[in-house]
């Protein structure tokens, strides 16, 4: 099954969406919680908080998709 996710057409794209969405929000949330500041962004680039949030991001987008698409073939086998 693993394989079939894998391979099956718009997982990896589905994956890399995902992944920037929750990028997105966990960074204006982190950001939100230290009052929008200015000084914040330039900190957060030079920091390890960019990596845990980019690999965060990703692990999230994965385990999402992968939920996704396993639901879908599991349907599709059910449907045969």
């Amino acid at each position: 099954m693993v394989k079939r996710i894998f391979g099956y057409p718009g997982f990896w794209k589905s994956v890399v969406v995902l992944s920037v969405a929750y990028i997105c929000i966990m960074a204006l949330v982190l950001w939100g919680s230290r009052g929008f500041s200015r000084t914040f962004i330039e900190a957060f680039l030079v920091s390890k908080n960019l990596v845990l949030t980019i690999a965060a991001g990703f692990f999230a987008g994965f385990m999402v998709s992968y939920g996704k698409f396993w639901a879908r073939l599991k349907r599709e086998d059910l449907q045969k």
